[in-house]
């Protein structure tokens, strides 16, 4: 598998276009999310992770900020 599976996507940091790979991610947090009259309570999800391109700069951006890379 390619060490750097994902293309960054936004104009950040002038990073665009540039392969990443995904060091970390968010988990699901302890609080909940419920709005009354519509179902049981879920968890709160997070969509943030941390990203690291092949010079060694890495950053916590939004998972909407990646897409996997075109063989």
């Amino acid at each position: 598998m390619n060490a750097l599976a994902y293309t960054y996507r936004w104009d950040r940091h002038g990073r665009k276009g540039q392969p990443c790979t995904v060091t970390a991610r968010s988990k699901p947090g302890a609080a909940s999310f419920a709005l009354p009259g519509f179902g049981r309570p879920k968890p709160a999800r997070f969509n943030s992770i941390r990203v690291e391109f092949a010079n060694g700069f890495a950053m916590v951006t939004s998972g909407n900020a990646i897409r996997k890379a075109k063989p």
